[in-house]
Formats: structure tokens, sequence, C-alpha cells
């Protein structure tokens, strides 16, 4: 059925905080709108009774799915009719809408089962899309949940009308152009943002530093494509097994970094190990290349020289490839 008088309720003090914690994240890392319509779509399935979470925003006639997670069978680029979509009212009445069995809704297709939860996202009085919110369970969201979307759509809505209002800034001065990473200068403003944060409100956060020691003589036997494509391959890892809200810089020719917001000693490491599994696994280096990893917890009232002598002290090594 239909419960489009969704009635209001506050997301409980966990939720919240979660949600504060993702905003000060998205601020710091400066995410573009496709990254936060992605790392929403991931939080909405978290944070809710969802098993899967989609964006999806009108073009044309259309809602095109611009970021999908959990376990749904949505594709990133897929499209659908948004009239005989089970969203539709929610973008033709600008509000929320909870259906608590796919099976009887309107415009429903054969086999539809499970419930789901809807919000509009909303650019002044227009809706643009939806963020929606699913799972194979009949009536399984409640208020706060479609309360908990509401504030997480109104995240994706301040990133679109930011996206739509201003200019796309150039990041060549801040991207390293062989690993696509963050250059040296946006590894220094990311810290020292996170320094502040930390200093001023106690958000944690922990840093890898990663060299890639005996690069320079592996170039000077095999030549710089090759030393060029090590690098490449080590930046590849790191990007791919890190958050979105992380961030990953080549801070030196042969020296990369991960800055993780929110994140303990413990979990980095975790993090840290992950990546060097991998790379030795994918075997992206020359032999003769030595992996070093070196994970430190921020500490209140350090300076960013401070933090990475730290991080460069414990640096470990471990063989690239035999």
């Amino acid at each position: 059925m239909y419960d489009e008088g969704v009635r209001s309720s506050t997301p409980s003090q966990s939720r919240l905080l979660a949600i504060i914690e993702l905003q000060n994240a998205i601020a710091a890392a400066a995410l573009n709108a496709d990254e936060v319509m992605q790392i929403v779509a991931e939080r909405a399935a978290t944070l809710t009774s969802a098993t899967a979470a989609v964006v999806a925003l009108v073009e044309g006639e259309d809602l095109v799915y611009r970021a999908v997670a959990g376990t749904t069978s949505h594709e990133v680029g897929g499209r659908l009719p948004k009239g005989t979509s089970l969203a539709g009212p929610c973008l033709s009445d600008r509000r929320a809408l909870r259906i608590d069995n796919a099976a009887d809704a309107a415009g429903a297709s054969a086999g539809s089962t499970g419930s789901l939860a809807c919000v509009p996202l909303l650019y002044g009085e227009t809706a643009v899309g939806v963020l929606e919110a699913m799972t194979p369970r009949a009536a399984a969201f409640s208020d706060e949940d479609v309360e908990t979307l509401r504030v997480l759509g109104q995240i994706i809505a301040i990133a679109l009308h930011r996206a739509y209002t201003y200019p796309r800034p150039r990041y060549d001065s801040l991207q390293d152009a062989l690993t696509g990473l963050g250059n040296r200068r946006a590894f220094d403003e990311r810290l020292e943002a996170e320094l502040n944060r930390n200093r001023r409100f106690r958000h944690s956060f922990s840093l890898a530093m990663v060299k890639l020691d005996g690069l320079e003589a592996a170039i000077d036997r095999l030549g710089q494509a090759a030393g060029d494509e090590m690098l490449h391959g080590v930046a590849t890892i790191l990007k791919q097994h890190t958050r979105m809200i992380d961030g990953c810089f080549r801070v030196r020719a042969d020296v990369l970094a991960i800055v993780m917001p929110g994140t303990s000693l413990e979990g980095a490491r975790i993090v840290a190990e992950r990546c060097r599994a991998h790379s030795l696994e994918s075997r992206v280096c020359d032999s003769a290349v030595r992996l070093g990893f070196g994970v430190v917890a921020a500490v209140v009232g350090e300076t960013a020289a401070e933090i990475t002598t730290r991080a460069n002290a414990v640096l470990e090594y471990h063989q690239a490839s035999s």
C-alpha cells in the first residue's frame, strides 16, 4: 500500500551524529556532485532498514540512476520512464513516499515485492530526482527511516545546487597528472583541514604514508615508462581500496599518502594492510622495489610536519614482488 502522508519523525541521535559526520567529511573532501550522490546512497542503505538505495535524476521523461548501493538490480546509467516509476508520485507531488507492499502499488511490474521509501530531491520548487531505499521485506520502513532519507536527500540537493549554479572548477593545479591522485598542494591543504578539525572539534583522522623504496634505481634500470607504470599501479590500488571520503595523494616522486577522516589507528592499519596485500598480489612493482607503509593517528595540537614525520618514522617495508 501507499502511505503518502508520512508523519514527521526526527531521526535518532546516533543517526543525526552519523549524518553530521558525513556532512563534515563531504565538506573536508570537497567531493563533487556524483561522489556525493554515491556516498549518500551508501549511507542511506546502512542507516535505514534498506538492503539497497539509489539516487535517480530526471532527464527529460526518464529517471536515470546516478548512484547505486547495496543489493539491487539497478545499474548506474540505467533509465526508467518517470511516469511509470514507483517513484513517480514522489516526483509529481514533491513529497516523501512510502510503499509498504510493492506488489499492490500502481505501476508495479509483475513480480514486484518488498517495500520502498522515497524522497524528492528539490532544486528550488522543482523535483530534479529522488533518493530511494528498498528492501525485499514488506512494511519495512518506519517514519524515522523516511525522515532520515529526507535529511540525506537535502545533502544531495545542496551538492546539485552547487553543480548547477557554479561552473566546475579546474582541478589541474591540485591533481597529479600521472597517477590521477591529488598532488602535494592538495595533500597540504587536506592535511591542514583535517588537523584544524581535529584541534577544534576533536574529529579523529589517520594518515598513511606509502613509499616505493628503490623506485629511482628501478627507473635507471628499466626506464621511466616502467617506473610510471609502477606508480600508477599502486595509486590505482589505493583508490580502489579506500573510501570516497578518504584522500589519496602523490606527495613526492616516490611517496604517496592516504588521509582517512574519522578512522582510528586500528582501522587505518587495516586499510593499509589491504592496499599492501593487493599491491603485492598484483605484482605492480619490480622485484627490487620495496613498498613501505607508515600509519599513524592524529594527535591533537600537532602540526602537519609533525604527523608526516611520525608516519615516515614507522614505515614498514615489504618486497613488492618475488
